[in-house]
Parts: C-alpha cells; sequence; structure tokens
C-alpha cells in the first residue's frame, strides 16, 4: 500500500479534503505499478520553497512544488512534496482556477516528478502536462 501523510508547515489552518488528495497520489502511484511506499506531502508557504530551490536546485525564484524523491534502488516508492500554498493561490488568480483543483494539479506534478518525469525541456513538459490533465480529469472530487 501506498502510504500517503499530509503535513501543515503553516500557521494558517487550511479547509483540504485530505483524504481526498491522498487517494490521488495512490491512484498515480498505482496505475505505475507502484504498489508499496510512503509520500509525504507538505504544505508550507513561499519562503520554505525559495530556501529549497536555493539550497538543492541553485535558483533563486518561486514555485509552486518541489518534489524530492526518496528511495534506494530497488525499494519501495518514497518521497517529499512540498507546496506553497501562496503559489497555488497565486496560480489560481493567474489560471482562473479554483484552489482544490490547482492544488490537486500541483500535487499530481509532484507525484510524476518522484516517479521520474522531468518538465526542464519542452517535450517533458507538455507529456507531464498532458499527465496533470489526465489525472485531473480521473479525479472524483468536485472542483
Amino acid at each position: 500500500m501506498i502510504k500517503v501523510q499530509l503535513e501543515y508547515d503553516l500557521d494558517e489552518k487550511v479547509d483540504i479534503d485530505a483524504e481526498g488528495l491522498k487517494t490521488i497520489c495512490q491512484n498515480i502511484f498505482h496505475k505505475k505499478t507502484h504498489t508499496q511506499g510512503n509520500i509525504t506531502v507538505i504544505l508550507t508557504n513561499d519562503e520554505q520553497l525559495l530556501k529549497l530551490k536555493k539550497e538543492y536546485f541553485q535558483q533563486d525564484l518561486l514555485t509552486d512544488v518541489i518534489a524530492f524523491n526518496l528511495e534506494e534502488d530497488g525499494d519501495p516508492v518514497e518521497g517529499e512534496i512540498y507546496i506553497s500554498l501562496e503559489r497555488v493561490k497565486e496560480n489560481t488568480r493567474k489560471f482562473k482556477q479554483n484552489v482544490a483543483r490547482e492544488l490537486r494539479r500541483v500535487i499530481i506534478h509532484g507525484c510524476l516528478h518522484i516517479m521520474g518525469y522531468d518538465d526542464q525541456t519542452p517535450e517533458g513538459k507538455k507529456e507531464m502536462t498532458q499527465l496533470e490533465d489526465h489525472y485531473l480529469n480521473q479525479s472524483l472530487l468536485p472542483g
């Protein structure tokens, strides 16, 4: 079983369908034949993601999601997905989406990164966007 843990690194309380988000992650990994593992989703802010972006990617820019694949070769999938709720809220205005849908999108994006997908090239970005849309459309959650 893929265990998904949701953590809050925020002062404010956020109204989120935690079980629905966990189900999305589990479904994505199961479809890619991962049946065992642990994924931690950390909801945080711009400041925390900026620190991570500088430390691990040597980039000084804001981002909505950073994912780390922590599994060792041959072990069950393990990873951490950091999400800036500030960026998610900004994205909702920019892309005219609601918070629930945008949050699902960035969590799906993080899961795809953990599975090895990369969006650093136009082809990789196109593939990830198509997969995000696919999983968003399969989601049974409202929004």
